[in-house]
């Protein structure tokens, strides 16, 4: 059996991995808002702690998205750019 990611390498792989966290972290975070209002008197500081933390998780997984993006372009205009000098020479 192949699953799916093996095959991924470098910028690809670790773009899976950013946004499959950025997804989870949207998704607890709809679930935690479920629960906070059946829930909040009792567990409110457990709640804030965990919303705080998939906060944190979507926000960097965000920000690690557009960075990678941005280097995986860059990578691409350099190649491009070198591919370009060396046919010339």
């Amino acid at each position: 059996m192949k699953l799916f990611g093996r095959e991924l390498t470098g910028f690809a792989k670790t773009l899976v991995v950013l946004v499959a966290v950025l997804l989870v972290s949207a998704g607890l975070c709809g679930l935690q808002m479920t629960f906070a209002n059946t829930i909040y008197n009792d567990r409110s500081g457990l709640l804030m702690f965990a919303g705080l933390l998939e906060l944190a998780a979507m926000i960097l997984s965000a920000v690690g998205i557009v960075l990678l993006m941005i280097l995986w372009g860059a990578r691409a205009l350099y190649r491009l750019g070198k591919k370009q000098t060396d046919d010339e020479n």
